[in-house]
Formats: C-alpha cells, sequence, structure tokens
C-alpha cells in the first residue's frame, strides 16, 4: 500500500494523512473529510501525503511502511466513526484505530501526530484520551488543521486554534470550533487528486458531494449539529455543480450521492443546486439517501428528476406518530404517507429507512411501521431497519437514557451502548423482524448488512456496471445471501451484553 503523492517538494513541511475507517460492508465510504483537509494543508504550500488503509490487507504494516517512505514531519489521522451504531451486528472501530496509531508512533516517535474526522466531533475530550494523541480537532478540520500545522512548523504554541483539543498538565483542554467564513472560500477537495476513487466505485461506493454544512433539525439521537453545528452554511450552488464536473471529466464520475444531513432543507438550496446541474448539461445520476419528509414539495421533486435523480433514500425512522413525537423527527406520520404518494407520483423509486426501539416505540408502533413498509414494498420500494438507537455524548437521547437510569453520569459512551424501549422485548421483537425479513425479501434487517457475501455482490454489480443504486436489487443480494449463509442472522455478534434469547434488563442494552 503506497501514499497518493500531492503538494510541492523542497522545505515545504511533509504531512502524511492517514484514513483509517477500513468497513466495507455493505459498502465502502470514499473518505471525502480527508480529502478536504489534504486540499486545504496543499493549498497553504504543505507537501501532502495521503494514506487510505480501506483496502490495504494489513493496515499496521501500510502505516508502518508509509511513515518509512514520505519520512513526514506532522502525522494526522481520520477517525470517521467509533462504531457501527449497530447493535445486533456490532462493529467498534476505536480499536482498529489504536493499532494504527501504534504502528505511526513507533515508526516517527518524535513526529507530532494530531487527529481529527467526524468521530472528534462526537466525543472529542474521551476520543483524544482514548488514543493519546498529541493534538485533534473537533468540527471543520480545514481551517483548523491548517492553523495547527503552520503553528507546528513555525514552531508556535497552537493553542488558540478555534476546535483544538490538546494537553495542557494534566488537563485535556478543547478549544470550541469558531465562526468560519463559509464553505465557498475553501479550495475544492478534487477526491480523484487524493484517493482512488476508481477502486471505491468498483466496490460498490458512490461519489460524495455536500452542498451544504450543518443541521436545523433536532431528532433527539442525532450528533449532526455536534459535528456540523446548529443551522445550514450553504455552498454556491454553481460550485458544486463545478465540483461535479470536474469529477465528472476528470475522473469520469457520473455517479454521485449527496451527503448532507438533509439534502431536501432548504427546499430552495436543493432546487437551486438540482438547476445548476441541469444548466450545466452533466447528464450525471444523482442519489442521496439524507431525504427528510419534513419539505417536499411537487417542485423540488420535479428538480431533482430533471437534475438526474431516480432514486432516493428517505429517513423516516418511524410510520407512528408517537415513535415520530419523542424522536422529535419534525413530521408525523400522515406526512410520511403523504410523501410516499408523491415521491412515487413524481417517478421516484424509495429505499425506506427505519429505527426500530427508539423512544415511544412498543409492539404497536413496530406494526405501524411494518405495515407502511409492507405497502411500500408492494408498490416496489425497499426497506432497510436498525434495533436500537446508538447514545451518543450530549445529545437528547443521552439526556433521556439519563433520566430512565439506563446510563450513569460521567459515561464517555465511548463503548458502544444502545438504547431500546423499555416497553419492547428485545429477542421478541428480534424475532419479528426476522419473520418479516423472510416474508419480504425488499427489507433488509440490519444484520444482513453484515453478510459476508453482501459485499462481494456488490462489487460485481458495480464491475458489471448495473444501474446504480445497488439496493434496488435488494431481493436477489438477499435471497443470495440467505441460501449461501445457510441459516439466518449465524454471524451475528450482538453488542457486548445482549443475548438475543432474552430480554434486556431494564430495556437498555449497555
Amino acid at each position: 500500500m503506497t501514499a497518493h503523492t500531492a503538494g510541492s517538494s523542497g522545505s515545504a513541511p511533509r504531512v502524511l494523512l492517514v484514513s483509517t475507517n477500513r468497513e466495507r460492508s455493505p459498502q465502502p465510504v470514499i473518505p471525502n473529510g480527508v480529502a478536504c483537509v489534504a486540499a486545504a494543508l496543499a493549498d497553504a504550500g504543505h507537501d501532502v501525503r495521503v494514506l487510505d488503509l480501506c483496502f490495504a490487507s494489513d493496515p499496521v504494516a501500510a502505516a508502518r511502511e508509509s511513515v518509512q517512505a514520505v519520512r513526514p514531519d506532522v502525522i494526522g489521522v481520520s477517525v470517521r466513526n467509533i462504531d457501527n451504531s449497530d447493535t445486533i451486528a456490532l462493529r467498534h472501530y476505536t480499536p482498529e484505530a489504536v493499532a494504527v496509531l501504534g504502528a505511526l508512533r513507533a515508526a516517527a516517535p518524535r513526529v507530532p501526530v494530531l487527529a481529527g474526522g467526524a468521530a472528534f466531533g462526537v466525543a472529542p475530550e474521551s476520543l483524544f484520551r482514548e488514543l493519546s494523541v498529541d493534538y485533534a480537532v473537533a468540527g471543520d478540520g480545514e481551517r483548523a488543521s491548517v492553523a495547527l500545522v503552520d503553528a507546528l512548523a513555525a514552531g508556535r504554541a497552537p493553542e488558540s486554534v478555534a476546535g483544538l483539543v490538546r494537553r495542557v498538565g494534566d488537563r485535556i483542554v478543547f478549544t470550541p470550533p469558531g465562526e468560519d467564513a463559509g464553505l465557498d472560500a475553501l479550495p475544492r477537495a478534487r477526491l480523484h487528486r487524493w484517493l482512488d476513487v476508481a477502486r471505491y466505485q468498483r466496490h460498490g461506493a458512490t461519489v460524495p458531494i455536500q452542498t451544504k454544512r450543518g443541521c436545523v433539525y433536532k431528532c433527539v439521537y442525532c450528533t449532526y449539529r455536534n459535528v456540523e453545528g446548529w443551522g445550514y452554511r450553504l455552498r454556491d450552488p454553481q460550485a458544486v455543480a463545478g465540483e461535479i464536473a470536474e469529477l465528472r471529466h476528470e475522473a469520469g464520475v457520473r455517479h454521485f450521492d449527496f451527503v448532507d444531513s438533509t439534502f431536501n432543507s432548504p427546499p430552495g438550496h436543493a432546487i437551486d443546486v438540482c438547476e445548476a446541474i441541469v444548466n450545466a448539461g452533466l447528464r450525471v445520476q444523482l442519489e442521496t439517501m439524507n431525504f427528510t419528509p419534513a419539505t417536499c414539495s411537487n417542485e423540488l421533486l420535479t428538480a431533482m428528476r430533471a437534475a438526474g435523480f431516480r432514486t432516493l433514500g428517505i429517513t423516516a425512522e418511524s410510520a407512528s406518530d408517537p415513535v415520530l413525537e419523542r424522536l422529535e423527527k419534525g413530521f408525523d406520520a400522515a406526512r410520511v404517507h403523504e410523501v410516499a404518494q408523491r415521491v412515487s407520483r413524481a417517478g421516484l423509486r424509495t429505499l425506506w429507512i427505519f429505527l426500530i426501539g427508539g423512544p415511544g416505540e412498543t409492539p404497536d408502533t413496530i406494526e405501524d411501521t411494518l405495515a407502511f413498509a409492507a405497502a411500500r414494498m408492494r408498490a416496489g420500494d425497499a426497506v432497510y431497519a436498525t434495533v436500537g438507537l446508538r447514545i451518543y455524548p450530549d445529545t437528547t437521547l443521552h439526556r433521556i437514557a439519563l433520566a430512565e437510569g439506563t446510563v450513569a453520569y460521567g459515561d464517555s459512551l465511548l463503548a458502544p451502548t444502545f438504547y431500546f424501549a423499555p416497553a419492547l422485548d428485545l429477542a421478541q421483537t428480534v424475532r419479528r423482524l426476522r419473520v418479516f425479513a423472510s416474508e419480504h425479501p425488499r427489507f433488509m434487517f440490519s444484520a444482513d448488512a453484515r453478510s459476508r457475501l453482501l459485499p462481494l455482490l456488490t462489487r460485481f454489480a458495480s464491475v458489471a456496471r448495473l444501474p446504480r443504486p445497488h439496493w434496488r436489487y435488494m431481493a436477489l443480494f438477499q435471497r443470495m445471501a440467505r441460501a449461501a449463509a445457510g441459516a439466518r442472522y449465524t454471524a451475528i455478534q450482538p453488542a457486548p451484553g445482549i443475548s438475543l434469547e432474552a430480554p434486556p434488563v431494564s430495556g437498555q442494552r449497555t
């Protein structure tokens, strides 16, 4: 595994950026944040190399060899997720990041190591302590990383950097992120300059595009406000179209995925983005997995169709009013049904995304959601559902769990901890979903996504150039994966302390 090289040589400080995310099921995710930081550092005059460990057969050896080859002056490590937020088929990523950091430290013991990524926006101080790095950056990484590396290169103390996590004596000090000058002032990421985009696409990945950062919704479980801030910071629609055009013409990318917190909010900006793409004559295929039922006009759907949308993912989370109200989603079940009809009339196929077991969930509310899901699958849509909600620090769900006595005050929550409604029996809930899945091939229970065969099927679909998104082949993939497994869910590894044969204690799985 070699690092991709960019930037100027000579006396410029050499910065090695390492992407530690290796999750490839059901498909890998292109590390857009690493490319954004690499572009910002290169634009500031630093010599930047990127080591992407996603496809490394031995990530520890790859990290060690890259340090020996690059001989960096500064090492930056990106941690995308703490875990996969999946109660039933849990994967905890922090130990992998610790192992990579150990190799980097051993290969370059005197080189300062800084860390960043979305995970640090979720739990900056706890993760800093867990990974034992020299510095960390929470929130937007572009400006903070440049300021930090500039200070280190000049031998200055970096304590004034907004978003910085550092150690002062025996204390860990976090300087909250400050106001920024807007997203359009940042250099374009140019993913293909830093990453093997084609390889990601061969493994089923979509190419990410952001039209904004931040969120105005108050979903009780969500970390977007912690990671990207409250409110929206919008990109110029022309700049978004320009980034797509560059990737289309220079890297041959034809399919793009909008990865905003909610693509269709604010709706006027989403319409402007779609119109800019149409006016540029790009003829690309578009999708998003972050479409909220809270706002969905016919004008918006028409603009999306014209721009290249044929499918989308709708994060409804439930089709039952008691749950939607407790989740603070900003819409009710009637709105979910209305949006389903409107999207269907617009000719868009949908992957409906649900969370089972949140506050207010009961056996009856689950049946409301499954009835809606069955109706949508009969109409040709697909459904993805997870069980339990990952509790993250400083979210409303965290406060609910504290009030119910199901998590302890002072718990860092770095160890994956999940909320499950007290009115439910976990074993019975899982059994009900298994039966439902066996009756509906277009229904994917979260544990199905851990199938060892699924990434292979996704890769085959990519190499065969089957039309995206690949979830449209869910029924076929599910039948093949289940047949190959011989028995359903035989490889499930639930979170520690969780038994699928007995109900959880006090409604909480820790």
